[in-house]
């Protein structure tokens, strides 16, 4: 329930919030509370993929991406997503999530988050997206892509094969 507020927030904000390129970088503050905790009085190892949706909201309400989806009657699926920790986030942290597009292939848009806190990295997550017609099928990334401006560098030659080899190889 707490994430469905969380989410009403930022969703209220979307048309005050400063645009931005998809080829940029979009930064959204947010507060560790009570609720965010495990046992061990740190964030919850799954918090911060619940966290990194509300980067990937923000990025899209910023972008335009969220328009052009409603518009077409597309949405967005997340088809894979790591994580690797560096430091914990604790109760009170006031910590920035910073989001950006790495790339996409034929399939999939690549995202990169970075939790940010006073300065020092706490975590980096990467999420692999793909999205899908409200009336079945796929949507190719380039249709995307066509109908947003300033886009980014596409890194995803070696982050692409890195990601599927590392899927092939673990996870099957």
């Amino acid at each position: 329930m707490h994430m469905l507020l969380r989410f009403l927030l930022i969703f209220l904000q979307k048309n005050f919030l400063p645009k931005a390129a998809l080829r940029e970088v979009t930064k959204v503050q947010m507060r560790v509370f009570p609720i965010d905790l495990d046992f061990l009085m740190h964030v919850n190892n799954g918090m911060y993929f619940s966290f990194m949706d509300f980067g990937r909201i923000d990025m899209i309400f910023r972008n335009g991406t969220f328009d052009v989806c409603q518009k077409n009657g597309w949405y967005g699926v997340v088809a894979g997503e790591m994580i690797k920790f560096r430091r914990s986030l604790k109760l009170w942290d006031k910590f920035t999530i910073e989001t950006r597009v790495r790339g996409y292939d034929e399939k999939y848009f690549f995202i990169e988050q970075r939790f940010i806190l006073k300065g020092e990295l706490m975590s980096t997550g990467m999420v692999k997206i793909r999205f899908l017609k409200k009336k079945g099928g796929s949507v190719h990334p380039t249709e995307i892509t066509s109908l947003l401006k300033d886009l980014p560098a596409n890194e995803i030659d070696k982050l692409g094969d890195e990601w599927f080899a590392f899927e092939k190889k673990y996870l099957g």
